[in-house]
């Protein structure tokens, strides 16, 4: 089997399809057609399995009316520069292409219209450190969660101490949701991004991604804060990157292993659920220790506690268990 490539003859390129989202009559129509469709009807569960039948388009004269353009030559000029690219024209009449619907979803989501901020709220979590209340704000489309007292994990970008993680999070995930569940919501959504990550799947344009690791070769974490020289308590952290797109995860390695289902199964078989997207796996990702067990062809020793009992897992360059291991308390024996 071959590698598919994207199709030249109906993509755009970056600038051209800048030019012609830039028109504000062609946004419009785009959003007026985001408006339109509805996706608890009937009919669009079937146009999806159809892909794009063509039930749900509107006609051009509906549209027309709807956009309140007042030029239909016009009008006409800037639905055919959409027309392919984030509008397909179908027998029914026009429909949004994914391509519009991932448009239109962007300004929904308020990432490029809203910059919302929540005042930093203590919430009822406690720091994977030391314990104490764990403390949220927003930000620039981030999440920050710092600890209220320990020095947490890392400094950010800004310098600044005590922050257990800065994450994205759209805007709109905040409507509706107190600071404690928009916490909440803030691991979920990026977690299963981490995940999709890690099965090489770029979550924002599906295309192949490439991991890379940054490892802290004097890495001296101190008692209290993190290590002078990666300003970070963990001493792997592994980047994924999408080439199409640009989009990236990054964090410890510590957390990305525990999206691994013999991860999973270990915690089952004591009894534990593990749920990746959420607090706890962060929580957990605290107590996995790491160690470099050979570098040239590279072995990382990452270890997951679980009460008395341990997963060792050795992973290749690849990121890929190539040796598991587990260590079963005395008393299980």
């Amino acid at each position: 089997m071959t590698r598919g490539s994207a199709d030249d003859s109906t993509s755009l390129s970056p600038d051209d399809a800048f030019a012609v989202l830039a028109n504000e009559t062609r946004f419009e129509i785009v959003r007026t057609l985001w408006e339109l469709y509805e996706p608890d009807d009937p009919a669009n569960v079937v146009k999806f399995a159809d892909l794009y039948d063509g039930d749900t388009a509107i006609t051009f004269s509906e549209l027309y009316d709807r956009v309140g353009y007042g030029d239909t030559g016009n009008f006409n000029y800037h639905l055919e520069q959409l027309t392919d690219h984030f509008v397909r024209r179908t027998d029914a009449g026009y429909e949004l292409t994914e391509a519009g619907f991932e448009v239109a979803r962007a300004v929904v989501a308020g990432t490029v219209s809203e910059h919302p901020s929540i005042d930093t709220a203590e919430i009822d979590a406690a720091c994977p450190r030391c314990d104490a209340p764990v403390v949220v704000s927003y930000e620039n489309h981030h999440v920050k969660a710092s600890c209220s007292e320990c020095l947490g994990i890392w400094q950010n970008a800004a310098g600044d101490e005590g922050v257990l993680f800065t994450f994205a999070f759209p805007p709109a995930g905040l409507s509706h949701r107190t600071p404690e569940e928009a916490f909440h919501a803030t691991l979920a959504y990026n977690f299963n991004r981490i995940r999709s990550f890690v099965h090489g799947v770029c979550p924002d344009c599906s295309s192949v991604v490439e991991g890379s690791l940054d490892i802290c070769e004097p890495h001296e974490p101190g008692e209290r804060g993190g290590c002078p020289h990666c300003h970070r308590r963990h001493r792997i952290e592994v980047a994924t990157v999408c080439e199409r797109c640009k989009s990236v995860a990054r964090g410890p390695l510590t957390i990305a292993i525990l999206a691994h289902p013999s991860v999973a199964a270990f915690f089952y078989d004591r009894g534990v659920e593990h749920h990746f997207a959420s607090w706890e796996t962060f929580r957990r990702a605290e107590r996995v220790t790491e160690d470099i067990l050979e570098t040239g062809p590279l072995r990382i020793r990452l270890t997951i506690p679980c009460e008395a009992d341990r997963l060792g897992l050795t992973l290749d360059e690849s990121l890929e268990p190539v040796e598991s291991v587990r260590e079963v308390s005395r008393a299980e024996r």
